[in-house]
């Protein structure tokens, strides 16, 4: 019988914001934020906490879950959760991954998204939220010459330059993901969504994710406003 298992990668070697993984949140830090997250969603049977480093991993004692130790190899996640898949023999399960970047992540949000997943059987199920400004208006630095700007998209979807005249687009903002081992270990997959993932929306408010310091003390402003209300 199939198992539902959490995944938490807390990998030790941020550049752009150091340390950022162990960083104060709530009443913990963005690991244990998350592990409670997972524990309180009543979802998983099993909940593992991934790093390369064993100082990480410690906080893994606290809440009695298991532990991971993945090699440094890795830069991508994809082959991060194939060795952890290879390494504790999960082949009839199902993978639910939560980064510790994004915190505002509800526990209701972990709930209603494994409710899409059971809905639509064995179909990636990724968190996302809107992009801010339509990516049809997005503008990139010319290689050649750094003076001038070059659009991304082609010219067609430059017709209007209003924002409400294009089509929302979204990203997945580092909360949940959600997929069959089956899935995951597919020769042909090669990104960690797979093909066409099934959305689970969430709003701005909820998926601030963390790459850089002025991230992280946005997220926690949101979270003391949520806290004092």
């Amino acid at each position: 019988m199939s198992e539902k298992i959490c995944f938490i990668p807390a990998r030790n070697s941020s550049t752009r914001f150091k340390n950022k993984n162990i960083m104060p949140f709530g009443n913990g830090n963005l690991i244990t934020n998350t592990i409670e997250q997972a524990i309180n969603s009543d979802i998983f049977d099993r909940i593992f906490l991934s790093s390369n480093d064993e100082s990480i991993l410690e906080y893994a004692n606290e809440y009695r879950i298991d532990t991971h130790l993945r090699s440094d190899k890795h830069d991508q996640l994809l082959p991060v959760i194939k060795d952890f898949i290879f390494d504790n023999e999960l082949y009839e399960d199902v993978i639910g991954l939560l980064l510790v970047t994004c915190p505002l992540r509800s526990v209701d949000d972990i709930v209603n998204a494994f409710n899409i997943y059971d809905k639509f059987k064995n179909k990636c199920v990724m968190s996302v939220t809107s992009n801010e400004n339509p990516i049809q208006l997005s503008w990139t630095k010319k290689f050649k010459n750094d003076n001038f700007l070059t659009p991304v998209m082609p010219y067609d979807y430059y017709r209007s330059t209003r924002k409400q005249d294009h089509k929302d687009t979204y990203h997945y903002n580092d909360a949940i993901l959600i997929d069959s081992v089956e899935n995951i270990l597919d020769d042909e997959r090669k990104t960690l969504f797979g093909d066409n993932p099934i959305p689970y929306i969430m709003p701005p408010e909820r998926s601030i994710a963390i790459d850089y310091e002025h991230q992280w003390e946005f997220a926690k402003c949101l979270e003391k406003e949520k806290s004092n209300v």
